[in-house]
Formats: structure tokens, sequence, C-alpha cells
């Protein structure tokens, strides 16, 4: 009786609340019984994992764009990073973005394939960092330019070619 009452109270909550939307389109239905998903699927499917659109709601990342100048969040790094190409997924139109994600969670080989790329992007963090507030590089054919704003300097070296 108890175990109902709480169960169906919880479906309520979850039924009616604003958080936690991108797993409700996909796990609807509140169960006693834990998804079989490994922790870099439960990172990828919440956004939760090494993406700068998320650390950057913390301040531990400069802002929420990838390196390559788009939104920095899962379905970015899942479908159209340059970095991340090797571990690509179809690209889902807009009107199919949530079928897409629920088929992707259901399916055994996504799921242990978005691991493999949540294992790439938190081995290679520095490949989806942008240089800090306080730091610009910019690389040209010839010149290598870094400038540090925080501390005035800058330091500009031609290459001998």
């Amino acid at each position: 009786m108890l175990r109902n009452f709480s169960l169906n109270k919880w479906q309520q909550d979850w039924d009616s609340d604003d958080t936690g939307r991108a797993i409700f389109n996909i796990l609807p239905e509140v169960t006693l019984t834990p998804a079989s998903w490994s922790r870099e699927s439960i990172l990828f499917a919440t956004g939760h994992g090494p993406f700068p659109r998320y650390l950057y709601r913390f301040r531990l990342h400069p802002s929420d764009i990838c390196t390559c100048g788009a939104k920095g969040d899962p379905l970015h790094y899942a479908t159209s990073c340059h970095m991340t190409l090797s571990y690509h997924f179809t690209k889902p139109s807009a009107e199919n973005i949530q079928l897409w994600w629920k088929s992707l969670l259901s399916n055994k080989l996504s799921r242990i394939n978005t691991a493999k790329l949540i294992c790439f992007l938190s081995e290679k963090e520095n490949l989806i960092k942008q240089p800090g507030r306080n730091q610009f590089i910019r690389l040209r054919s010839r010149f290598l330019s870094f400038t540090k704003t925080s501390d005035l300097w800058t330091k500009t070296l031609q290459f001998n070619s």
C-alpha cells in the first residue's frame, strides 16, 4: 500500500516537473528497477559529462562553445564535431530528436559507442576546451602569436621557412 502510494506520488511529480525532461522523454514511467545504463550513458543522456555547455554552468569552462565554434553539448559531439568524427551517429532532424535519443539509449551497441565517446572526451578534455578569457592563441601560416591580456604582454615568433 505504502509502496504503491509512493510510486504514484513519484510518477505524478515526474509527469508534472520541469527538470529532467530529456530523460522523461526516454523513460516516462517511474520504476524501482534501475535502467541498465552505464555511467557514461547517463552522463551522455543528461549532458552532465565533459561538455562545455555543462561545465560552463558551474564556471568550470570559459564558455559553452566547443573549440570548433558550435554549442558544446552531447548532440554536437555525437553528430557533428570534427574532433569526434570516428564516434559520430547520424544527425537527427529537428522533429526526430526525441525519437533519436530514445532509440540511441535503447540500443546496447549505441550505448557502448556513447560510452566510448564519453571516455574519449574525458581523456582528451584539452581538445574541447577553448583558451581561457585571459589567453588568446592564434595560429597563422608563418606566425605564432601568443597574447596573455592579464599580464599585458605579447610575444610573437616568426617561423623560419
